[in-house]
This record gives structure tokens, C-alpha cells and sequence, in this order.
């Protein structure tokens, strides 16, 4: 009797222990159960879950940005790393001449926010190199400050780094025994033995950014302050933009002017003088472009100069000068004749409008935004909107002291193209040149076919889309292939390379409403105490000398 009891009590105990994990089965199945239905084992289980996924997602997140945990069991002890003696090497001061394509990258200099800058990119590479010990002993000045989008050909940067040699042009040495080695020696190493700065670098630099080269020069070189000129090219389709008009507008820009209504003011950061002086500005062809660059290498005007002499000419150095003459006047009617009258920038009878034109605007400073600016201005006197005399009307200031609004041209086809210093002698060797070109040919390779596919695309709806309208009008039956090139004239090419809104009634830009003027922005950093009540005085004074000192000398 007793062992009955005792069977029956073990069978209840089964029962109410299969009917408890039935409900936690079933429970588990139930989804968003409260908490407050939950047992004590069963929150201490969640909370187990939770922190194991949690740890889970932490070395996760760890393992991609190359962090190693220290707190994990698996994980290695991490090394110390061995502190890097910079007081046992030289240093020397020197200019990095570098590319980049700025389409992916938010600016040039560095931003709190954000690290997918090219300066923040060109440091880390530095850091990492122990080339720098930090940016705040590196002696470090930028060329140009470019902004998000936009690209350059040929950026210089003046900066102080660790050098092999110890004495020689830029060497500031830490040894009392090797200060006059800053002078330059002959008796020591020569420049080919240094650190191959173009190819450390770009070992660890993203592939947008390339080193070009690099050059010693004096402790006291500034790229900012020494650079006598630099030059922008705006690359952009021709579309409808009649680039005659616009190629006379953008003549009245050329010279020393107040470029106040073509720029963006930055009256924040002090700057109240826009002031500045453009040397050249032209628009053309792609084409003649690239051969007027062919022309002026050095090679081969060395090359036509040696062709040129004469060693039974009495007066070699004025037939040389008049071979010089004959031969630029030649090679400017070899590229006349070899662009068709359809390819001609300032042809009026263009037939293809997805050619590619490009304005060069060369100047000693520019203003923030000012080139985007200025093409944003040309392009409306491109499409006609405007007269070229638009261009005379902005940059006289006293009549127009507030800039009328518009959109500022697309940033993408803006790069700055070239830098130019006195007695710059640049270092660079074939090798790491060829592994520039190399890389670029790749990249262009990957952006012309996706370019050739939708010019391809283009090509056919557009002809489908004439022979619609030719059919429509006529009522004859035309194909593809007799369709006339010129019912074909694309127009819209240019849409987007100046953003806003498009109405079907234009306003005149001297119609439209106004920003603020100068003396406005001013006043309102003044209150703010950013800004010195007297800094427009000032600012005067400065420009009147400049004025008088340009009058002096015009050229």
C-alpha cells in the first residue's frame, strides 16, 4: 500500500513537471510575452540572451574596424607598441605635389565630423608612414582649399618631414653639430638618396588620392603665401550653350576687380576684401584644349627651338626668334584645321553637342565659390538668358552692392589644375609615375564604358524619339538612317550641372532679389563680437593702396 502511494506521488510529480516545461515550451513559442508574466528563471535566462548577444555584436563591430578585444578569451594579448624616436632623425622641409578625384569626398580640409576628407586622408598616411610626429609640429600649409566634389590635378602642400640625410636644402637637423647643414652641403648624400616620399606615401593613400612628386625648399617656404598663380579648368558639355557669348563675357573678368557678386562671402572668417585679380580666362574645345597643351610642352618647344637654329646664319638669335614665331603660328593653324567646323567651340554651326568643352580661368587667389560662380554666370549668358554685358553689370559694385540670387554651378567638373612657384625644381622617377598613370587608366576605363553605354542609349532613343516627330509633322515614312543629324541636336546636357529649380519664364538676374550686402554681414558679426567695428576701414585702406599699385603697374 505504501509503495502505491509512493508510485502515485512520483507520477504527479512527472506530470507537474512535464506540464511546467510544456509551458515554458509553449511560453517560448508566445512572441512579446510581458515581462510581467515572466518566472524569475526565465527573466534571468533573457537577461543571459541579451548580454551574450550583446557581446556577440560587440566583437562584431570590433573585428571591422580592425579593433582587437582585449576582454575576449580567444583574443591575443595586444603588443605594445614600440614609441617611435623622432628625435633620433632629421627633418627637412619640402612640397608634396599630389592628385585626387574629390567626387567622394566632402572637402579638402579637415572637418570635425567627418574623416572622408582629402586632408584627413593625406595626415593618416603621414602618421602612419612616421613621416610626422602630428600635424601641430609639421610646419604644414596648403596651396588651395578645395570644396566637397571638387578635384585637383595638381595640389601642393609645404610640410616638414622626416628626412635620411643630414644635411642639404630644407634639412633641420636636432644636432648642434649639423645646423648649418640647413644651408646645403655638396659633401653630403645626394636628393636620390632620400626617403621616396611619392612612393611611401602612396602605398597607404586611398586610390583617389595619387603623390605626383616632391621637392626640397627653405624652412620658411609657405605653399599658400609663395604660389604666384594658380589655374582651374571647369570641364562641361557644350549641349545648347552658344561658347562664343560666353567666351565674350568672360573677358570683362579678366583684370583686378571686386568680385564680391561672384563668389560666396565669407565674412565669418574675416574675409570683408574680395578684391582679386584673373589673368586669363578661355573657353574651348576639348580637343584644342589637350593640344594646346601639347604645344607648350617643354619637350617639344625645345625640340622645334633646336630644329629652328641655323649654323650659317649670321644672326642666329634673330632667326631663331622669327622660327619661334613662324612655328607657334603654324601650330596654331594646324589646330584650327584639324578641328571640324562642327567640333569648333566658337562655331555657330555645332552638330554634336555631347562634345566636351572646357574653361581654364588662371589667377593669383580666388574667393570662395568664385569659379562655380563665375560659370554659373556664363552658362545663362551660354543660353542666352543673359547678355555678355551681365558679366560688366556684377562687377561694378557700386551700382550692384548685393549680389541678385542664383544657383552656383555643379561642383563636380571643377578641379584645380595647376600651381605654379619660382625655382621649384620637382623629384619624381618614372616608376612611381607609371604606376599613377597606370591606376588612372583603370579608373578611366571603368567610367568610359559607362559613359559609352548611356551616349549609345542616348543615340537611339533620340533618333526614335526625330523620326516620331518627323513622321508626326510630314507624315512620310523616314527611318533611323535617313533621319538629318541636325533634327537630332541634343539640348539638355548642361541641366545639371547648374542646380534649381527650372521655370518656364526666366527672370532676369538683375530682377531678382538680392542677398545681403557687405556692410549687413558685417554689422551682424560686429554684434556678435566675431568681428572689429574698424575692419572695413581697414579693409579699404589695404584695397585703395592695391588699387594704386595696379594702376602703377597695369601689367
Amino acid at each position: 500500500m505504501e509503495m502505491e502511494l509512493v508510485d502515485q506521488e512520483e507520477k504527479e510529480t512527472s506530470t507537474e513537471g512535464i506540464r511546467r516545461d510544456n509551458g515554458g515550451i509553449n511560453r517560448k513559442k508566445q512572441k512579446n510575452v510581458p515581462v510581467q508574466e515572466l518566472t524569475r528563471e526565465e527573466l534571468e535566462a533573457k537577461l543571459q540572451q541579451l548580454e551574450a548577444h550583446n557581446k556577440q555584436l560587440k566583437n562584431l563591430l570590433a573585428k571591422s574596424q580592425g579593433v582587437v578585444d582585449e576582454t575576449s578569451e580567444t583574443s591575443f594579448k595586444k603588443k605594445k607598441a614600440r614609441a617611435f624616436d623622432f628625435s633620433k632623425h632629421s627633418k627637412r622641409h619640402v612640397l608634396l605635389k599630389f592628385c585626387y578625384l574629390g567626387w567622394d569626398y566632402q572637402g579638402f580640409a579637415v572637418q570635425e565630423d567627418t574623416q572622408q576628407t582629402i586632408e584627413a586622408q593625406l595626415f593618416s598616411a603621414l602618421l602612419k608612414t612616421r613621416l610626422i610626429e602630428s600635424r601641430e609640429t609639421s610646419n604644414y600649409h596648403r596651396c588651395g582649399r578645395t570644396d566637397k566634389g571638387v578635384s585637383a590635378f595638381e595640389q601642393v602642400v609645404s610640410i616638414t618631414l622626416r628626412s635620411k640625410l643630414k644635411a642639404g636644402v630644407g634639412i633641420i637637423s636636432e644636432s648642434k653639430d649639423n645646423v648649418k647643414g640647413s644651408d646645403g652641403d655638396n659633401t653630403v648624400k645626394s636628393d636620390d638618396e632620400e626617403i621616396d616620399y611619392v612612393q611611401l606615401l602612396n602605398k597607404v593613400l586611398p586610390q583617389e588620392i595619387r603623390m605626383l612628386a616632391w621637392c626640397p625648399v627653405k624652412a620658411g617656404f609657405s605653399a599658400r603665401f609663395d604660389c604666384i598663380k594658380r589655374k582651374y579648368k571647369y570641364f562641361f558639355p557644350r549641349g545648347n550653350l552658344d561658347i562664343k557669348l560666353m567666351n565674350e563675357g568672360a573677358q570683362y573678368l579678366v583684370g583686378y576687380h571686386d568680385y564680391r557678386n561672384f563668389c560666396k562671402m565669407d565674412v565669418g572668417n574675416g574675409v570683408v576684401n574680395f578684391c582679386r585679380r584673373i589673368l586669363s580666362i578661355n573657353i574651348s574645345s576639348l580637343c584644342c584644349d589637350v593640344k594646346n597643351v601639347d604645344r607648350n610642352c617643354p619637350k617639344a618647344t625645345e625640340q622645334n627651338t633646336m630644329d629652328s637654329k641655323s649654323d650659317d646664319n649670321e644672326n642666329s638669335v634673330e632667326t631663331t626668334k622669327s622660327s619661334r614665331h613662324d612655328i607657334i603660328e603654324s601650330t596654331e593653324e594646324v589646330i584650327d584645321c584639324n578641328c571640324s567646323p562642327e567640333r569648333r567651340a566658337d562655331s555657330t554651326e555645332v552638330q554634336d553637342g555631347y562634345d566636351m568643352c572646357v574653361a581654364t580661368i588662371e589667377g593669383q587667389a580666388f574667393l570662395w565659390h568664385q569659379v562655380r560662380a563665375i560659370m554659373a554666370i556664363l552658362m545663362l549668358v551660354g543660353e542666352k538668358k543673359e547678355e555678355p554685358s551681365i558679366v560688366k553689370e556684377l562687377l561694378d559694385v557700386n551700382k550692384h552692392p548685393r549680389k541678385p540670387q542664383y544657383c552656383l554651378a555643379s561642383d563636380l567638373p571643377l578641379n584645380l589644375y595647376e600651381t605654379s612657384f619660382e625655382g621649384v625644381e620637382w623629384k619624381c622617377d618614372a616608376e612611381s609615375l607609371c604606376y599613377v598613370i597606370s591606376q588612372l587608366q583603370g579608373l578611366w576605363a571603368h567610367h568610359s564604358v559607362k559613359s559609352t553605354m548611356i551616349r549609345r542609349m542616348l543615340w537611339d532613343l533620340e533618333a526614335s524619339y526625330s523620326l516620331m516627330n518627323c513622321m508626326k509633322q510630314e507624315g512620310s515614312h523616314l527611318s533611323k538612317d535617313t533621319l538629318p543629324a541636325a533634327s537630332m541636336k541634343p539640348q539638355y546636357q548642361c541641366l545639371n550641372l547648374v542646380p534649381g529649380a527650372r521655370t518656364k519664364v526666366y527672370r532676369p538676374l538683375l530682377s531678382r532679389p538680392t542677398c545681403e550686402s557687405l556692410e549687413t554681414r558685417v554689422e551682424h558679426y560686429v554684434k556678435r563680437q566675431r568681428l572689429d567695428r574698424d575692419i572695413l576701414q581697414k579693409s579699404a585702406s589695404s584695397s585703395l593702396q592695391t588699387d594704386i599699385a595696379n594702376s602703377d603697374n597695369p601689367n
